[in-house]
């Protein structure tokens, strides 16, 4: 399972709800050990899930505003595909999609995924994520903007606060 790790507790991660069985147990690879792990949240339109691995550390990466990205810039993506561990695809950004109300969507980007990278980071070339891999559309990867998984953590962890 890929994790991104998001938000002030080391011990919060985002990863696609597709990937996130309800109500059953989760465990999490870190460093070639297994360590129990729970949904906390979920967002099926967005493809979000929010889960804690209280055994778990990793390292924080700094967001980048989607609102920044460009046309042709290089990206890369993280994951294991069809079970290849700490695989690394590399490509370029097409787009930057909207919703109605003008906020990014999608970032497109001609970036070869396949099962295994839904859940991973999609970085740029500075390792800043951009967003969450989600799936492949007409041969492109498509992942959830960095801003909205960020929204989403804080909502999900502020709502469990309250």
């Amino acid at each position: 399972m890929n994790i991104s790790m998001l938000g002030s507790a080391r011990s919060v991660s985002s990863n696609n709800a597709h990937c996130i069985r309800r109500s059953t147990g989760l465990q999490v690879d870190a460093d070639g050990k297994w360590r129990d792990a729970r949904a906390l949240a979920y967002h099926p339109h967005h493809d979000l899930a929010l889960l804690a691995a209280p055994s778990v550390s990793g390292p924080l990466l700094e967001l980048r505003d989607p609102e920044t990205l460009r046309a042709g810039e290089l990206v890369f993506a993280h994951g294991h595909p069809l079970g290849i561990r700490d695989s690394l695809a590399m490509g370029v950004v097409h787009t930057v999609t909207r919703d109605r109300a003008k906020s990014p969507r999608w970032i497109v980007a001609d970036v070869r995924l396949a099962p295994g990278n839904s859940g991973g980071p999609l970085v740029d070339a500075e390792g800043r994520l951009v967003g969450i891999n989600s799936m492949v559309v007409n041969g492109l990867g498509v992942a959830v903007p960095a801003s909205l998984v960020q929204r989403f953590v804080e909502r999900a962890l502020s709502q469990r606060a309250a």
